[in-house]
């Protein structure tokens, strides 16, 4: 088990820091295949959000159902936003103020259009999807336990507190800059090695 643990993070190093290989059209393809991967994965991920709106649903009285399935669809958008705006800076930012805790930079996350190299272009719009699934779905699963218990609006406020406190775990772990990444820590979905 350790050498698989060891094997994979010299793949997770390797996705992590970009190595750039030498243009084929075999790397090409590779590139596209994992993009494609990441991107139904991110779909596969969003699905839980309403996985989740039932099973809330079925715990709450009829008259808080709706309420229960809005919530959701916010925690999707005012928590999309705010990992957008603020989240995904904080968890892979590499600017001059980030660190072992924190990423600082990439904030209102834009991807820099490079002609030379348009594969980074779509691996990091990739990721950036995949990242955001994560983060709507830990305030989804906030949700249930404010279900008949929070207003709207305070419950907007909550998701969006929700998604800038994961963007700091995720950083720990899943970026190259991050503590527990250093110390060689690999994350199977909540599983580490």
């Amino acid at each position: 088990n350790i050498y698989l643990c060891d094997n994979f993070i010299s793949e997770t190093k390797h996705y992590s820091l970009h190595a750039k290989l030498p243009y084929s059209v075999e790397v090409e393809k590779l590139y596209q295949d994992d993009a494609v991967w990441i991107t139904t994965s991110s779909f596969i991920i969003f699905t839980m959000h309403s996985g989740f709106g039932l099973l809330e649903s079925g715990s709450v009285a009829a008259k808080d159902e709706v309420n229960i399935m809005v919530k959701n669809v916010v925690d999707v958008v005012f928590g999309g936003l705010a990992y957008w705006a603020f989240g995904y800076g904080l968890s892979f930012g590499n600017g001059p103020y980030s660190n072992a805790i924190t990423g600082w930079g990439k904030f209102f996350y834009n991807p820099q259009r490079d002609f030379d190299s348009p594969r980074d272009e779509g691996w990091a719009y990739a990721n950036f999807l995949f990242q955001l699934s994560f983060a709507t779905t830990s305030s989804t699963i906030v949700s249930g336990a404010v279900a008949e218990r929070a207003k709207l609006r305070s419950y907007i406020l909550l998701g969006c507190i929700v998604i800038l406190i994961q963007a700091l775990p995720s950083h720990w772990v899943w970026d190259s800059q991050g503590v527990f990444f250093k110390l060689g820590v690999v994350d199977f979905a909540g599983c580490s090695c």
